[in-house]
């Protein structure tokens, strides 16, 4: 499971290069959004590194030898999950250290912290895209769903995007106020939980949907 876990990872250390170009890309193009630069960064490196290691998995015939060797297909399904958790710890550091650098340098450019409802808003992106492009992959592979994996980032970019700004352009509808009263009730701690809740129960049904599907692919 490691080995599997390190090979995702080792196999995009160019890859990884880009990833600080991202870093630094968003958060000179998104200045004065203020917390959204680290969850959208987070989120795109995430999905990046997911996507290119899917990619090379393909190119390579991973699928091939990898289910020729002593291991379970639950293995290779759950390493996939596993890995992504390897790339959000990755991008925060990355985020972390590009934040400093610019911090230290007195760069006129503002890069806001990273926060606790930061991470959450990266997590709960970064579960929404995962739980839905994995099933999809291990059914019918990267090259088949090539365009929808910038359908499904975009779709959830603006899609999430549409819907903050309808929340605040509508916040004296009877349903909104409800929502955003609740949410104000609660601390930063219980929306934090009860997004993990979420995220984890998600993840949990598409890694189920992902070893089914994958387990009656013929490879």
């Amino acid at each position: 499971m490691y080995n599997l876990i390190l090979k995702d990872i080792l196999i995009q250390k160019k890859i990884l290069l880009l990833g600080f170009a991202y870093i630094v890309f968003f958060a000179v193009a998104m200045q004065g959004v203020g917390m959204v630069i680290y969850p959208t960064a987070l989120t795109a490196i995430t999905y990046m590194l997911l996507l290119t290691s899917c990619a090379y998995d393909e190119k390579n015939k991973a699928d091939v030898m990898l289910n020729s060797l002593p291991l379970k297909r639950a293995d290779i399904v759950l390493a996939k999950y596993l890995s992504v958790i390897a790339y959000i710890v990755i991008g925060t550091v990355a985020y972390w250290l590009i934040a400093t650098v610019i911090a230290l340098t007195g760069l006129p450019v503002k890069v806001h912290p990273i926060s606790l409802e930061g991470l959450a808003g990266g997590l709960l992106s970064i579960a929404l895209l995962n739980g839905v492009f994995l099933p999809l992959y291990f059914k019918f592979g990267y090259i088949k769903i090539k365009f929808l994996n910038l359908i499904l980032f975009f779709l959830l970019f603006f899609g999430l995007t549409g819907a903050v700004n309808f929340l605040y352009v509508n916040g004296d509808v009877g349903w909104v106020r409800s929502i955003t009263g609740l949410l104000n009730s609660l601390t930063d701690i219980q929306i934090f939980t009860a997004i993990m809740v979420v995220i984890l129960i998600t993840q949990l049904l598409s890694f189920v949907l992902s070893l089914k599907v994958y387990q009656s692919r013929d490879l």
